[in-house]
């Protein structure tokens, strides 16, 4: 956000916090063979020499056994191969973070730096480079929703310069800490398709502090079925307007209750609930992935009226972040405009929107 040219002090920037541990270690021979530097030096010796004895043997006209010399030299390149294979091995290999932050102050408090930096933490000691982008928001109004896009325009741009540095990198990591309702506004200003694949990691949900590779925002093929998807139903109000609620959680009635009171506030139509069988879902890609692909099914192929597929739409969230920014950019990446999505806040004992609901 700009006014007369100068930029807003509060939107994000993009910082580069360090490099990992791992690149941090002096090379050694053991690096220098793993990584293919070894073979490459040693292909080079070993070609060339054969091939100046070759060039040799044909300027004096001695030709017996000039056939070794030329079996050498190929032996030379097949060897120079071999170490440039291992080279863009070790490239794919290298680990790209990008750590993104949406504190809200009046919720998150000290909370929200502890995570922030736990998330930092962990890039650290997993990738190889590190950047970071952040915002601080004391509401969740106009001004916040124009933050949350300048948000997701700087993380695109710190993924553009992670890519620039470090080519090689098969994938980016994206580590979120952010409310649930901001997740997903975020996941659709991402939208699902880049030229490399974002993994969205998350904290293990039974008790360890530590992240773990939890879903992708493209399109991933799930065999998982981590959720149970009820029957449609039907809330007697406006047919255009639609509500998704999840329930990842495991609360039941404790969720669904205030979730079908605030759709008759606002006139929703219909309803659709999926939730879980338990409060804990299974702690590894393949059951957040899935989560992401059922919900994403579960919506395309509910028996909604056709006014509802072109009206507006709500998204009640329960759970972890990684799953409630995918499905932003899987669900509302090319429907921005008719998405709001609703979180709980204890303090105001209601669902809040984001972004803020237009005038009745």
């Amino acid at each position: 956000m700009t006014v007369e040219g100068v930029k807003d002090p509060a939107a994000p920037r993009t910082t580069v916090v360090g490099a990992g541990t791992g690149s941090r270690e002096a090379a050694s021979w053991r690096q220098a063979v793993s990584d293919g530097t070894a073979m490459i030096a040693l292909g080079s010796m070993v070609a060339g020499g054969f091939l100046v004895e070759a060039g040799k043997a044909v300027m004096t006209e001695q030709t017996t056994g000039l056939w070794w010399f030329v079996l050498g030299c190929a032996l030379g390149l097949a060897v120079i191969l071999l170490g440039w294979w291992q080279l863009q091995r070790s490239r794919r290999g290298l680990q790209i973070g990008v750590v993104v932050t949406a504190t809200d102050t009046r919720r998150d408090g000290a909370s929200g730096s502890r995570h922030d930096k736990q998330a930092e933490d962990y890039s650290l000691s997993a990738c190889s480079l590190t950047l970071k982008t952040s915002v601080e928001l004391t509401d969740v109004g106009h001004r916040a929703k124009a933050l949350i896009e300048d948000l997701a325009d700087e993380t695109l741009n710190a993924i553009t310069i992670a890519e620039r540095l470090s080519p090689g990198a098969a994938r980016i990591n994206l580590i979120p800490t952010m409310p649930l309702h901001i997740a997903f506004y975020f996941g659709a200003r991402m939208r699902q398709t880049h030229s490399r694949e974002i993994v969205v990691h998350a904290i293990h949900l039974d008790g360890d502090p530590s992240y773990f590779p939890a879903t992708s925002l493209r399109v991933t093929e799930s065999t998982a079925r981590p959720l149970i998807v009820d029957p449609l139903e039907v809330l007697g109000g406006d047919p255009g307007k639609t509500a998704l609620a999840l329930d990842l959680q495991g609360r039941g009635d404790q969720f669904f209750d205030p979730v079908k009171a605030s759709c008759k506030e606002q006139g929703i139509g219909c309803l659709l609930r999926v939730h879980s069988a338990g409060p804990l879902l299974t702690s590894d890609r393949r059951t957040f992935t899935g989560a992401v692909e059922q919900i994403c099914d579960a919506w395309g192929t509910a028996g909604l009226p056709a006014a509802a597929r072109t009206g507006r739409h709500a998204v009640f969230l329960s759970g972890p972040v990684a799953i409630s920014l995918a499905l932003g950019a899987r669900l509302a990446g090319a429907d921005q405009g008719r998405w709001t999505a609703f979180s709980f806040n204890g303090a105001l004992g209601a669902y809040e929107p984001f972004p803020p609901l237009p005038p009745a």
